[in-house]
């Protein structure tokens, strides 16, 4: 016969391992990717909705170069791509003023970086300026081993833009 002296030992002790095993046997944490949102702008001067890596400064100047573009160049050049790389949304060409782009989620899965975009469009009968706008906005990525970005939130289709290294 086990004595009260056992039990009140046996019972806390069969708890402790117990919980112990619980909290050894999950997976360790996922760890999100480190994205920022450094500026967006109404004029970037590029024609089609699409999504561009940037991780060289030859490439940044490329982009930086658009004739027609109207972007906060100083903050976009202050990112170190030996540390983080940058990448472009774009709208694409829209008949009027009242668009603009932001990140609203971010997530990974199976070496695809996935951005979810917010996409502000004027309300229909809304009064905005008659002018041809290109929406964009610019991410930095911090580290990451992604073979690809996947934006929604632009299009109907995900774009998509696979990474060179």
């Amino acid at each position: 016969m086990i004595s009260f002296s056992q039990k009140l030992f046996t019972v806390p002790a069969i708890l402790l391992l117990l919980t112990g095993c619980a909290a050894s046997g999950g997976a360790a944490p996922k760890q999100e990717p480190q994205v920022r949102q450094i500026t967006q702008s109404a004029h970037c001067g590029l024609t089609g909705p699409g999504v561009a890596y940037v991780d060289s400064t030859k490439d940044l100047d490329s982009f930086l170069g658009v004739r027609g573009q109207n972007m906060a160049t100083g903050v976009i050049r202050q990112v170190d791509l030996a540390q983080e790389q940058l990448i472009f949304v774009t709208l694409g060409q829209k008949p009027t003023a009242g668009y603009s782009l932001g990140l609203a989620e971010v997530g990974q899965e199976n070496g695809t970086l996935k951005l979810q975009m917010d996409l502000k469009a004027p309300e229909p009968g809304m009064m905005v300026a008659q002018v041809i706008t290109s929406p964009c906005v610019v991410l930095a990525v911090a580290g990451g081993n992604w073979g690809r970005v996947e934006v929604t939130g632009v299009t109907e289709q995900p774009l998509i833009e696979p990474i060179k290294r």
